[in-house]
């Protein structure tokens, strides 16, 4: 096995060519720009050891299907010769979603133990297989009829965790309401607290997950019932991980907090989760 500072290097020019042939804004950017001066100053060996994994996040074009799907690459600190965490991060149907993650464990296995870094040629193999991306008429069909049987209700959930900090915990948290279309929030820190919305059987499935993580505590504050998708009581477009934090970059920030539940109008669930009530910072 190679050493970890000979893997980090080969990570690093991997991304530098990746970002030379993705020169845009909108089609690369980094998850952490502090990664990347730490990874090359343990190169330098200036530094003993790494607490951040490397990271980025790619925009590919598919003009076959005239889609674009944005995709996320995480390095363990032993890539290539590890697998590279790859999380497709675009609301697709969920039979898109299964076999993109089947296609991409194949993919994975035919790599094990690789010794050359591989995500280019994992890019120009997606360019190759955009039919993954497309749903079948059959399971068009179903959905449609489906839908016109039964009346789907929808739930938003709120959920209270005495910290969110764990990056593993907190990239499934993201993962899965992206996978079963959930909009809502996360707010990572002490202590943790997510709401996701959509429908109630999916909502049921990502309460199902995370309770089988390991948590020092967690629970359910408050199950709003939303009826049907007509009444149009959805407050989120998206899922997203919130960041409020103090200028010294350690706190949430609860009065930019109370602030965006405000714009939401679902200021209330402040005083749920602090037990007093909150001021708005305009």
């Amino acid at each position: 096995m190679n050493s970890i500072r000979s893997c980090i290097e080969q990570q690093l020019n991997e991304m530098e060519l990746l970002h030379c042939c993705y020169p845009s804004a909108d089609e690369f950017h980094f998850d952490d720009i502090e990664a990347i001066t730490d990874a090359k100053q343990f190169i330098d060996e200036k530094r003993d050891y790494l607490q951040r994994n490397l990271g980025f996040i790619i925009k590919l074009r598919l003009n076959d299907i005239n889609t674009t799907i944005e995709l996320q690459f995480i390095y363990p600190l032993h890539y290539p010769e590890s697998p590279v965490d790859i999380h497709l991060r675009t609301y697709l149907s969920r039979e898109c979603y299964e076999k993109f993650n089947e296609s991409v464990k194949s993919f994975l296995n035919n790599k094990t133990s690789s010794q050359e870094p591989y995500v280019m040629e994992f890019l120009s193999w997606i360019q190759d297989n955009q039919t993954l991306f497309l749903v079948s008429n059959d399971t068009t069909a179903k959905l449609t009829n489906e839908q016109i049987i039964t009346k789907k209700n929808f739930t938003r959930l709120w959920i209270y965790s005495h910290h969110i900090y764990n990056i593993d915990k907190r990239r499934n948290i993201i993962n899965w309401a992206h996978a079963l279309h959930l909009s809502g929030f996360s707010m990572p820190g002490k202590p943790g607290i997510i709401c996701v919305e959509g429908q109630e059987s999916d909502v049921d499935e990502y309460w199902a997950r995370l309770r089988n993580l390991t948590w020092k505590k967690i629970q359910i504050k408050e199950n709003e019932s939303l009826g049907d998708i007509e009444d149009n009581r959805l407050c989120f477009n998206q899922f997203q991980e919130l960041a409020f934090l103090h200028d010294n970059h350690t706190k949430q920030d609860l009065g930019q907090f109370y602030q965006y539940l405000q714009d939401k109008q679902l200021e209330r669930m402040f005083n749920l989760f602090f037990g007093f009530h909150g001021i708005n910072k305009k």
